[in-house]
Order: C-alpha cells, then sequence, then structure tokens
C-alpha cells in the first residue's frame, strides 16, 4: 500500500491497512454482533473503514435480524 492520501487516517495520520473489525448495532429490541469483518484498519488510532459490500452485507444481515426479532445475532464474516 501506497503512502498517498488515500492511506493515511483521516482521523490521525496513522497508515490504513488491511484488517478485521467487528460490526455491532443495537435493535433497540436487540443486538447484533459481526465478528471478523473485512476492513481498513488505521495502526495507529485503530479507526476502521469497511468498503461498500461489505456494508451491504452487514445491512442483510441487521435486517434480517430485525425481521426475526433476535435479541443477540453473534456471527462471523
Amino acid at each position: 500500500m501506497s503512502t498517498s492520501s488515500t492511506s493515511r487516517c483521516a482521523m490521525c495520520g496513522g497508515s490504513r491497512k488491511p484488517g478485521r473489525a467487528t460490526y455491532t448495532v443495537d435493535l433497540g429490541s436487540g443486538i447484533v454482533v459481526v465478528r471478523n469483518v473485512p476492513a481498513t484498519v488505521c495502526d495507529q488510532c485503530g479507526e476502521e473503514w469497511i468498503d461498500s459490500e461489505t456494508a451491504q452485507r452487514l445491512e442483510r444481515i441487521t435486517d434480517e435480524a430485525r425481521e426475526k426479532h433476535e435479541q443477540v445475532a453473534i456471527l462471523a464474516l
């Protein structure tokens, strides 16, 4: 990965590198936790970014949990 502005963290200026994140959403009636989510992670402050394809997958997972009225859903990608 180059050191261009696109590989720099917008929060602290650290380096952004491929990594993994945990996505959590509180549905009000339940909670969804998705572990091992592909992300770009700042090696200095830990800020995380996910791409649009991954975000769409997470939205589908969240919508399914909401429709099923799950109180707790813990998944891994």
